[in-house]
Order: C-alpha cells, then structure tokens, then sequence
C-alpha cells in the first residue's frame, strides 16, 4: 500500500503546483493585457481630446447647444421646464425694464433722455458676470463636454461691431423717422432674419411657420403702426438698424453653436467690449439726438435708484435674451418675443394710464394668436424632425 500510495501522492502534489503555476501565470497574462488595454483606452482619449478640443471644432448638429448650455443628459422635462423659465424671465425682465425706463426717461419723469448712454451702462454692469464664469481661480472655463471654452479675438471684434452699428442704427432710426415708420421697421426684423438664415445658414421655414409669422405681423403693425412717414436719411439708418439688429441676434445662436461656449460665457466675453463702444460715442451719439450732453444732467437720488434698477433689469434681460436665442433661434425670440409688446400696451394702461384703443386690443389678440399657431407650427415640425430620425436610425439599424 506505502509503495503504491506514494506515487499517488506525488503525481497529486505535482499535479496542485501545475494548477497553482498555471493560475499565476494566466492571473498576471490578463492583468498586463488589462494595463495595456487601459493604456491604448488613455491614448485614444487623449488623442480625442486633442482632436475635439481644437479651435477649429464644430458643432454641427443644432440640439448641441442646449446640452451644451445645461449638460448633456437634459431630459424632455428638464428642458421643457428651463425653456419656460427662460422665456418668462425673458418677458419679465423686458416689461419691467420699459416701465423703469418710461420713468427714468421721459420729461413726466427724470428726463434722462440719453439712449445709447443708458445702454453703455447697461452692458457694463452686465460685463461683471464674468466674474461668475470662471471655473476656478486660473480662469479656466470649460462647457459640460469638459472642454475649455475660447471664442477667437477676430469674432468677438464683428460681433461688438455688428451689435454697437444696431443700437445706434436704431437711435439714428428713432431720431429721424416718425414712430410709425420706426415700428414698421422694428416689424421688418423677421423677415430680414428669415432672408439672413435662408441665404447664409440655408434653413428653411415651413409652410405653417409662414403663415404664423405673417399673423403675428399683421397683428402687431395693427396695434402699434399709425402715421408713416418716410425720407432719405431715415430710411437709410432704419436699413442699417434692421439689418445690424438681424445680424446681431443670428450671431449670438450662431457663436455659440460654432465654438460650444455657453451664452453667459460669450456674453461676459463681448459686454465688456460693447460698453467701451457705447460709453465711448454714446455722449456724442446722444447729444447729436437730444441736443444735450450727458454730463450736464443733474442727478438726485431717486434717478440714480432707477438707473441702478434699469441696469439691474439690463442684466436680467441680456442674460435671459443670449439663453433664448442660444436654445432656441433669432427668429423664434423675435416671434415669441412680441408678446411683451402686448405687455407693454397692458402694464402702460395700468401703471401709467396710457390710453388704449380697441385697434390696440384687436391688434395684439390677432398676434397673440399668431405666436400660438406659431408653437403650434414649430412644434409639429420638430416632431417630424425627430420621427425622421428615428425612421432614418432604425433603417440603418442603429435602433
């Protein structure tokens, strides 16, 4: 039995090393290809980042910029409840900063009546939320993608060169036409943006968008448009004003979907800039209109409490206004956008007993019924949008 168990008991522990050797070594074979698995996994990342992250990255696809603004993994619910915060505060800030200016401005009030002045202010007290953007104490900004955030110097000088020709396009437009023509013109902003977006970007409008922005046009030239009256010089600058004003807000959406920066991110970059400009030739721009110098107005302190609550409102609605254009389009915060014209029209009646005429109330309900036709309309057209996708990803079998 000893000489035939021993054997056995050999071959059973030489067996149990073999298995013991083999286990180490397939242990140590699959935690070096583990290492070098996580090694080359590294380097394709890197080598993405440094792709991805180059100054010359698009974005091409149009939903980029709201994951870009409020994080890739936003749900249907979330940016339908961010879209509606950003268009009420959009609204509220822009019906509150037209009564505060109604004081601020008019000779009933404290006569401060320098435009492009009050706007120079307004910028640079929007210029301090760049103190807010900055990640971390290097100044080192980065988007939800986790990618430093840069906007290059030449689109910064075209978009402060475009934006300052519109406000005081507009200014020149106000001083040397009437009011009618100046809401005519004010009225012919979609339109241009619509021509400015089919020419340059090739977007296309459908057939029921049309038509809501033609009712919401009618409408509003109804409630606002009465006496027109034209001339040389006014026509000129209300050209410059429309398409300067057009350009400015297609460049806001347009930047930030270019280079994946946030809207409060391009507007810390470029309200600095635009402050400089108006505070610059504002005075002179000013007293060309009024015929008066800013600096020889007299201050007290209930004007300087309402130009500090106008420039507060000025931030809100600059915040506000790069958001909705961001997410949405120039075209869309145009339309939408007059509801604070009907606004306006109330909280005038209400707060200041402006008079309100019943061509002003069929007006702005036929507008009000345009922009509704107008969701509608870009509602169903984003629906079928997104069911062509669909459609086109099950086709290809990525679904």
């Amino acid at each position: 039995f000893e000489r035939s168990g021993r054997p056995q008991r050999l071959s059973a522990r030489c067996s149990f090393a073999r298995r013991e050797r083999l286990k180490a070594v397939s242990g140590s074979t699959r935690t070096t290809r583990f290492k070098a698995g996580t090694s080359r996994g590294r380097s394709r990342l890197r080598r993405g980042r440094s792709v991805s992250g180059g100054e010359g990255a698009v974005r091409s696809n149009g939903n980029q910029g709201c994951k870009m603004l409020f994080g890739p993994d936003e749900s249907p619910a979330q940016k339908k409840i961010v879209d509606a915060a950003a268009w009420s505060l959009n609204i509220f800030a822009s019906v509150a900063i037209v009564m505060v200016n109604k004081q601020l401005m008019n000779g009933s009030g404290y006569g401060f009546s320098f435009a492009t002045t009050l706007c120079g202010l307004h910028f640079l007290c929007t210029s301090s939320i760049g103190l807010f953007t900055s990640s971390n104490k290097g100044g080192s900004d980065v988007n939800a993608s986790g990618e430093k955030m840069r906007v290059p110097p030449k689109d910064i000088a075209m978009f402060v060169v475009v934006a300052a020709t519109s406000i005081i396009g507009l200014n020149m437009s106000l001083m040397l036409n009437t009011i009618g023509f100046y809401q005519v013109c004010k009225l012919a902003q979609i339109p241009t943006m619509c021509v400015l977006e089919g020419t340059l970007m090739g977007k296309k409008f459908g057939r029921r968008v049309v038509q809501a922005i033609v009712i919401v046009l009618v409408g509003v030239g109804i409630a606002t448009v009465s006496d027109v009256e034209m001339n040389f010089q006014g026509t000129v600058a209300a050209v410059v004003g429309v398409v300067s004003t057009s350009g400015q807000q297609i460049l806001v959406a347009h930047l930030q979907k270019k280079h994946s920066v946030t809207s409060n991110f391009l507007l810390a970059k470029t309200s600095p800039y635009m402050a400089a400009s108006m505070l610059l030739f504002g005075p002179a721009m000013d007293e060309l209109v009024t015929g008066r110098w800013v600096f020889d107005y007299e201050w007290s302190s209930a004007s300087l409490t309402f130009l500090a609550v106008s420039c507060f409102f000025a931030v809100l609605v600059n915040i506000s206004s790069f958001l909705c254009i961001g997410r949405f389009s120039a075209v869309s915060f145009q339309v939408i956008g007059h509801v604070k014209t009907c606004l306006v029209f109330f909280f005038g009646w209400v707060i200041f007993a402006a008079p309100i005429t019943t061509r002003n109330v069929m007006g702005c309900s036929l507008a009000v019924v345009g922009m509704i036709y107008y969701s509608h309309a870009k509602t169903q057209e984003a629906a079928r949008v997104t069911t062509s996708a669909s459609g086109g990803n099950i086709a290809n079998g990525k679904l």
